[in-house]
């Protein structure tokens, strides 16, 4: 029985990963959206949107939006707008989502030091995405020291 149970549920995972099994890639940030969202051309000239993973910031005409997409933009732009993307599959709205790695550091990390970030740490468990645990931390002393995003 156990091994029915387990059978049946490793088929449905390997049902499930083609959808999330793109392949990483390296690639030129040509548009800074907003601070968690960017416009990546791939080797092949096709630029994808890109969300970062696990990582919300203000919407556009919030308060610290300008300030997020400003972080964003400056990071990569220091960094000659070269990017490492790690696919994590597809939002909603059919958004890529991705881990974005610029200059070695994930954008996402960048966003939560400079206070300017959350991080959704329920779906990092779900996707087991240790680095997130770091980003969190960052979010936490921004909290308790009432910076950025938790300034009021």
């Amino acid at each position: 029985m156990k091994i029915f149970i387990f059978s049946i549920f490793f088929s449905m995972m390997m049902v499930a990963t083609p959808a999330l099994a793109t392949e990483n890639f390296s690639g030129k940030v040509v548009t800074v959206v907003d601070g968690a969202t960017l416009d990546i051309a791939k080797p092949d000239g096709q630029i994808e949107r890109i969300r970062l993973f696990a990582t919300a910031v203000p919407q556009a005409g919030a308060k610290h939006a300008e300030a997020a997409t400003k972080r964003t933009t400056f990071w990569c732009h220091q960094w000659d707008n070269v990017a490492e993307v790690i696919p994590m599959g597809q939002g909603k709205d059919g958004v890529a989502v991705a881990r974005v790695i610029v200059g070695q550091e994930e954008i996402a990390n960048v966003l939560a030091k400079a206070c300017l970030a959350r991080v959704n740490m329920k779906l990092c468990r779900d996707q087991f995405t240790p680095e997130c645990v770091g980003w969190n931390a960052w979010e936490l002393q921004c909290r308790d020291e009432k910076k950025g995003l938790w300034s009021e």
